[in-house]
This record gives C-alpha cells, structure tokens and sequence, in this order.
C-alpha cells in the first residue's frame, strides 16, 4: 500500500479528524517519482525544530502511553512539511512559530511550561484558526496515530492477518465459506 493510501485511510478511520486543507494538501503534496509540489527551498531552523517538538508534546502529552516526542512525531512533521507542502504553506508555518515567539517575548522555548501551554491554549481557542494551527495540530494527530506506539498503544490494534485458528470438521460437515 502507498503512504497516500495509508493516510487517507487512516483520515477516514480517525472519523474526519484532519481539516480538508490538511488532507487535500497531503494528497496532493506528496506525490511519488519526483513529481512533489513541496517548496524545494525548505530549511528548518534549529530553533523551529525545537518548537515543533515542544508543540507536538504540548498537544499529545506522554501520560501512560508515549507522547509525541517519543513518537517521533517532530520527525514526522519536518517531513510532512519539505515533502507535501508548497513553498507558501511551509513559510505560513513558520511565521506562525513567529509568531508564538513574538507571544513569548522573543523566545517560546525560554518561556515557563505554564507559559508555553498559554500560548497554545490561545491559539486553539482562537475563533479564526491559523492556517499555522490546522497545520500543527492535523500533522500532529496524523503523526501520533500513524506511529507504532499511537496506533499499537494508544489505539485498539489488531495485527493483520492475524493468528492462525486452524478449523477441524467434522465427517460430512461443508466447508467454510471464505469472505
């Protein structure tokens, strides 16, 4: 199966949660065989590196199961953002880690915890949500749930194929039909 696949799939089972922008750029963006449409001028700061792993562990906490930096869903977003974003989209994002800094007096990372959760507090309750925020908060949970440890312990899971049940019959019994 292709990442595509996979992720759209996953999109359905999560029940919608990802925005359409989220998804449609998903879709669209990451294109196999050198086709991508990403910004082909990514650089990430270590700086926003840092603020996107912040963030990610801010929104999925580690509490009984992993949290997103154990996930490695910081990894999973720098990709998502050079593979599958336009050039715009990813600079959209990264004014919106800006922006969080200039919120935070200059630096999100030297803020209090209780600082920083304001912060993201703030942006998600935001009546006009940042393209920034979507973007942030859909790959995180796209991220998180498409990981080993979201989708095996966070999420009920079941290994496909399966065990192997071997089934005796009995003289004179049918077979069993196969779905």
């Amino acid at each position: 199966m292709k990442r595509r696949d996979a992720i759209s799939r996953v999109a359905l089972l999560m029940g919608g949660v990802l925005s359409a922008g989220t998804l449609a750029t998903v879709l669209e963006g990451c294109k196999s065989g050198g086709g991508s449409t990403a910004g082909t001028n990514f650089a990430i700061t270590p700086e926003h590196g840092e603020m996107i792993a912040e963030i990610a562990e801010i929104i999925l906490p580690k509490t009984s199961t992993a949290g997103a930096k154990e996930a490695k869903v910081p990894e999973f977003i720098q990709f998502m953002l050079k593979e599958c974003y336009k050039e715009d989209q990813q600079k959209a994002f990264f004014a919106g880690l800006d922006k969080l800094n200039e919120g935070a007096k200059g630096s999100f990372m030297k803020a209090t915890a209780e600082e920083k959760l304001a912060l993201v507090k703030a942006e998600d309750s935001a009546k006009e949500k940042s393209e920034f925020w979507k973007t942030m908060k859909d790959l995180t949970v796209l991220g998180y749930f498409t990981s080993e440890p979201g989708a095996t312990k966070a999420l009920e899971y079941l290994e496909v194929p399966g065990k192997y049940e071997g089934i005796k019959l009995q003289k004179g019994q049918k077979a069993w039909a196969m779905s």
